[in-house]
């Protein structure tokens, strides 16, 4: 299994939806179609960045030095995440050489690892999607 269907089947796994695409203009089609379905259905939604992905978890790693970028990757309720296949790394410990870096190079911001929508079950011990952060994350999947 290659780095992208892993990360793929990771993602989904978590109520994550992935679409693959190959472009940036389809990227950007992606994006509109998913602010229009957002749209119709009253959600807010916002679109990020990720610096990189983790395939063995479906995670996205977000980094960010405004305030503006964590709140749009936290708050609305549809949350669109842009990724590059040539940012995935297969694991965590191959993302630390990357984290050390941006650190050493006083480049350390806030980062948010995000794995599928918000989830808790803090609330009498019953599972709720979208208490703490998106109800739906869509993650845009560009092989370059």
């Amino acid at each position: 299994m290659t780095v992208i269907e892993q990360f793929i089947e990771r993602a989904e796994a978590v109520s994550a939806k992935v679409v693959r695409v190959h472009s940036d203009a389809e990227a950007d089609a992606v994006l509109a179609r998913e602010r229009e379905r957002a749209g119709a259905s009253g959600f807010s939604v916002d679109v990020v960045r990720a610096s990189r992905g983790i395939a063995s978890t479906g995670t996205c790693v977000v980094e960010a030095d405004a305030e503006e970028t964590r709140l749009a990757a936290l708050l609305p309720e549809v949350s669109v995440i842009v990724l590059r296949a040539s940012d995935l790394v297969a694991d965590l410990p191959d993302l630390a050489p990357y984290l050390r870096e941006r650190q050493s190079a006083g480049r350390a911001s806030y980062t948010s690892f995000i794995t599928g929508p918000s989830r808790t079950a803090d609330i009498e011990r019953v599972s709720a999607v979208g208490v703490h952060g998106p109800l739906e994350l869509t993650i845009i999947l560009v092989e370059d």
